[in-house]
């Protein structure tokens, strides 16, 4: 029987009302906040902008080694990621879902491939993305427009 080769990743930080300190590792702390309008000083993005903003690079991310693995040519990546949920969830309401109910992807290539192959690099980036997998394991329904510049 083989072992897993198992990561840990850590975050850690203190909090005061809902604006929170992360710091990871030696990287500069980043602040996770809310609008004023929620109770917050509005010094950051919330945690499900944050999510929104993880999906985006982590496809990104998976871009560039799908790419390299599939020999797949471009020369960069625009993205614009909207989330929708319904607010009464995390304000408490039962039986209403607390995170996104669907999630909206806008991928534009800067490519000469073809589209044959822009869905080749979708297809394996999709299959590899950890937080896209994520969302999809937590049923968010994830529509995505891959196009090329």
């Amino acid at each position: 029987m083989s072992e897993r080769p198992l990561v840990t990743m850590r975050a850690e930080g203190e909090a005061g009302g809902v604006k929170t300190t992360v710091r990871v590792g030696e990287h500069t702390p980043f602040i996770v906040d809310e609008p004023e309008r929620l109770g917050g000083t509005n010094m950051g993005p919330n945690p499900l902008e944050y999510l929104l903003g993880a999906l985006s690079s982590c496809t990104t991310i998976m871009i560039a080694y799908v790419a390299q693995d599939l020999n797949f040519d471009y020369e960069g990546v625009q993205f614009v990621t909207e989330g929708t949920l319904d607010p009464r969830g995390f304000q408490g309401m039962e039986g209403v879902r607390t995170y996104f109910e669907s999630v909206q992807m806008k991928i534009v290539l800067d490519t000469t491939e073809s589209d044959e192959r822009i869905a080749e690099l979708r297809k394996g980036v999709e299959a590899r993305c950890p937080i896209h997998n994520l969302m999809h394991a937590a049923d968010v329904e994830m529509k995505a427009d891959w196009t090329r510049k």
